[in-house]
């Protein structure tokens, strides 16, 4: 009963749409504290090593066939995978941390550029990456849309893209950071119907503290769920070959699909591009 109530409570919270965000330069706000935050941890990011599930991940996938790296940042795994003998090419829309990847992988290509308008040719890779919750800091619907449609027209027949994505319902340690977020989004309804004078933010939409580098500024995410990524790639007419997974579904091949309310900390949404070349 009370978990009802608090899914309740959950979506009584207020809603924005979209245009009410582009009107009040919200999209433009959020794109300005992420150009901030992202340069302020190049330090951390052009130096770290790949995860063991991106290691697992290039052998499986990435070994045969060109790869993008859409939202590489400062050139972690771009810089990584090149070194162990990868075709990849890394894209962000972030001028200082392309610089920072740019210096630390000087014979790796790098291009300046949003994931939502790509200059590519369409179907120029076999494996389109979209890593470590690139997808989770584009601030608006029309964003993500947009992102989704860029990353299947520039995948090549037989190919895949890769989405890695924050999971509003993880649960957390004794289900604190699903309590937190539940209490918070409380808070965002209350200072509404309280007369508050200024706007919350969106549903989902969290600021958090930056935890890679000491001094930089401040990051946003919005946090998605599987309803919600099948609910896009539906959107942009991709949905048949959609599929939201677990980390270790992706890797064993299974792709199980997760539940809709899974409390693990991340999913994978897979979008296999059949057909013939």
């Amino acid at each position: 009963m009370r978990s009802r109530r608090l899914d309740w409570c959950t979506r009584w919270v207020r809603r924005l749409d979209d245009r009410q965000l582009s009107e009040a330069g919200y999209g433009r706000m959020i794109r300005a504290l992420n150009e901030v935050h992202y340069a302020g941890e190049t330090g951390f990011y052009g130096t770290a090593s790949l995860r063991p599930c991106e290691e697992r991940l290039f052998e499986r996938y990435g070994r045969h066939g060109r790869i993008l790296d859409a939202g590489c940042g400062a050139g972690r795994v771009t810089r990584a995978v090149a070194a162990r003998g990868g075709d990849i090419v890394g894209i962000d829309i972030n001028g200082a941390a392309i610089a920072a990847a740019r210096i630390a992988a000087p014979g790796v290509e790098f291009v300046h550029t949003s994931m939502a308008q790509m200059p590519f040719r369409a179907e120029e890779f076999t494996n389109v990456w979209c890593l470590r919750f690139s997808f989770n800091a584009l601030p608006t619907y029309q964003e993500r849309l947009n992102t989704l449609r860029e990353l299947w027209r520039v995948c090549a027949p037989g190919g895949v893209v890769l989405v890695e994505a924050f999971n509003w319902y993880h649960r957390g340690r004794l289900g604190l950071v699903r309590a937190a977020n539940l209490l918070d989004h409380l808070a965002r309804m209350l200072h509404r119907h309280g007369g508050g004078r200024s706007s919350p933010l969106p549903r989902r939409d969290i600021l958090y503290l930056a935890n890679k580098t000491e001094g930089a500024a401040p990051g946003y995410a919005h946090l998605t769920t599987a309803s919600e990524l099948l609910r896009l790639v539906t959107a942009a007419g991709i949905s048949g070959n959609a599929t939201v997974t677990s980390e270790e579904a992706l890797l064993d091949c299974t792709r199980t699909p997760v539940r809709p309310r899974h409390g693990r900390y991340s999913m994978w949404l897979v979008l296999n591009k059949t057909g013939d070349p």
